[in-house]
């Protein structure tokens, strides 16, 4: 990270001038009150964002239908929230941040798009570009600096442009130009109303990847027809509607970084106007595509959710600490697949900044505490203790902290992950209030012997390795070992467990030139269990392509020396030849150890896997820092 990069030197769009090129890209938080009212909960969220030190702030999902939807979603279509807007506004302003609400409609965003096209009259057509026309005035007048229309992913303007799905013969469908035609209107509306007293930034898909969508060299024909009306344009790909596009509209851990900079780049080039990127970008790849020259601006939203203070950090030298993300999706699962509030998991205040006011705060009485266990919940547990003002003393029985994320970290697939885990080591290792001991198994003997006023036990958990014939041979191997390069594996693999450990795992091995197959009991579609639904589709995705077989609703018998013995749904066996079965079938807690510790002091707290909470990252940082609050 450089602070002397390109990155944060002021840029001119339109009549206003940001003092970085750093924008948090739209995102849905459904923390909006009903009706799309802006409450306290919601006002606290976007507070962290004014201070982040981005150049702009750019709230998600504003519907331009004159009806609010249920959910909880902007609404700047109704004239009388401008009052309410207009305190977010005067926030951002204050850390003299730009603000931004994005557009769309609704409840056309809420039909298939081939029948939004199919049945729009010339009326309807004109009354939506009104809308967008309304809302963007709205927003003007509420103190807004720009407004962003979605045009990418089938949204809005791209329903029309897009010969995927209209098939009209009218003056609005067939040609480059007729299919263009809603879209110009709708920003000729907007800046008949509003002049360029706001700023307009307008969301494209450099191409729809499917067979009969947009291309990239029609998109940038679009975006030349209507770069006069736009200050600036953000590049994407790919369409909401097709769930295989999941994962190049919202960039998993085992994608790369900057997918559409290559896209975006040719916009750039073809384009009077300045460009922005936006996919699974962080700090470090927006420094890099600027300073190059690629596009004018980045935007980055999932960073922002890990670490709110993420330019203001690289501004003050303070990178070590910038907390980073892991990719996971959990915020973008809550919110656009659930309709749940926003939630972070390597940030656990995230969305909830209101339900903990004295975070960060001393507490009443510092105390002395014992966390038992140093891996993801603990180490969370230990940062948030210290915070509060208490003496921490942290028992790990390994000779490094980290728990089980060791093993599901030692992947290369899981970059993200790791650099996730390094963080949370490094900022409780230099902690001067944390003393972490090493190679120190729990006992009740040594946690009386610290005479603490509280414990924290986050033992995790042992893996679930049945006993199969030939157990206590070398047939039979845990997935951790296999991650943690403490086993080999033969050439022919049998993954024993499809959740999305093992099929990481699978992926993994068939990365090595291995011949992999996974097996399990449940259908092939429910494969991934544990893991948001983004992520989910671009494991399988990538595991077709390495030509990993899945072999579903099959029981596991046995496993001898021949291969697995297996039962299938039809109650028919076989044996299914292989050199190495690695089983993947999750954890289970150690109650009795849990228990003979918590019953040493009175105030005694048991989270991550050996509670009733378990399961992935967020759960566990959650557990964590949640209990350290209570101290």
């Amino acid at each position: 990270m450089d602070k002397n990069s390109k990155l944060y030197t002021p840029i001119k769009l339109g009549k206003f001038t940001l003092k970085n090129r750093v924008e948090i890209g739209p995102h849905g938080s459904a923390l909006h009150e009903p009706g799309g009212r802006v409450g306290d909960k919601l006002l606290a969220f976007l507070r962290n964002q004014a201070r982040s030190g981005a150049g702009i702030v750019t709230i998600g999902s504003g519907n331009i239908n004159r009806e609010a939807q249920a959910f909880a979603v902007a609404h700047p279509a109704n004239p009388f929230l401008v009052p309410n807007y207009r305190i977010v506004s005067e926030m951002m302003h204050q850390y003299d941040t730009k603000i931004s609400m994005q557009l769309f409609p609704g409840h056309e965003m809420l039909t298939p798009s081939d029948i939004v096209v199919r049945e729009a009259t010339h009326e309807s057509i004109r009354d939506l570009c009104e809308q967008y026309a309304d809302a963007a005035f709205n927003m003007m007048n509420a103190g807004f600096d720009f407004i962003l229309i979605h045009g990418a992913h089938g949204n809005g303007p791209s329903m029309f442009f897009s010969p995927e799905f209209n098939h009209r013969t009218d003056e609005y469908g067939g040609s480059l130009e007729n299919r263009a035609r809603f879209g110009i209107e709708v920003l000729e509306a907007i800046r008949a109303k509003c002049g360029d007293r706001i700023g307009i930034e307008y969301r494209i898909s450099a191409e729809e990847m499917t067979e009969k969508g947009a291309t990239l060299e029609e998109t940038i024909e679009y975006a030349k027809l209507i770069q006069d009306y736009v200050d600036m344009f953000h590049v994407s790909r790919g369409l909401l509607e097709e769930t295989s596009h999941y994962p190049y509209v919202f960039a998993p851990v085992y994608f790369p970084r900057g997918m559409n900079v290559p896209y975006a780049k040719k916009f750039k080039e073809a384009l009077n106007v300045p460009v922005n990127v936006v996919g699974g970008l962080d700090i470090d790849t927006a420094e890099r595509i600027v300073d190059a020259g690629d596009v004018d601006m980045a935007t980055i939203v999932r960073g922002f959710f890990a670490e709110p203070n993420l330019v203001t950090k690289v501004l003050r030298d303070q990178a070590e600490d910038i907390r980073p993300c892991i990719r996971c999706n959990v915020c973008i699962e809550q919110t656009h697949a659930r309709l749940w509030e926003v939630r972070c998991s390597v940030n656990p205040l995230f969305g909830r900044e209101t339900q903990f006011p004295l975070a960060g705060y001393p507490a009443p009485r510092s105390k002395k505490v014992v966390l038992v266990g140093g891996g993801p919940a603990n180490l969370e547990a230990a940062r948030t203790a210290s915070k509060r003002g208490h003496k921490v003393v942290l028992l790990e029985r390994e000779a490094e902290l980290g728990g089980k994320l060791l093993c599901a970290t030692a992947s290369d697939l899981k970059k993200d992950l790791r650099k996730y885990l390094d963080w949370s080591v490094r900022t409780v290792i230099k902690d001067p209030n944390i003393d972490v001991r090493l190679n120190t198994k729990a006992t009740p003997e040594i946690i009386r012997a610290e005479k603490p006023d509280a414990v924290i036990i986050a033992i995790g958990g042992e893996p679930i390795i049945p006993k199969f014939t030939a157990s206590g041979t070398d047939k039979v191997v845990w997935v951790g070992d296999v991650e943690m390069k403490r086993a080999q594996t033969g050439q022919k693999v049998i993954l024993a467990g499809g959740g999305f450990t093992g099929l990481e795992a699978a992926l993994d091995l068939a990365n090595q030139g291995k011949d992999v197959t996974v097996v399990d009991m449940i259908p092939e579609s429910a494969l991934g269990t544990g893991g948001t639904a983004m992520n989910t589709e671009g494991l399988k995705q990538l595991l077709a392509k390495a030509q990993v077989k899945f072999i579903c609703e099959t029981r596991i018998k046995d496993v001898t020396e021949a291969g697995m013995i297996v039962t299938d749904k039809d109650g028919n066996e076989r044996t299914l030849e292989c050199d190495t079965v690695v089983v993947s079938f999750g954890i289970r807690k150690d109650s009795a150890a849990v228990a003979e510790l918590a019953s040493v002091i009175p105030e005694t707290y048991v989270i991550g896997d050996c509670s009733p909470v378990g399961g992935t990252v967020w759960p566990a940082v959650r557990s964590g820092f949640d209990m350290a609050m209570e101290l």
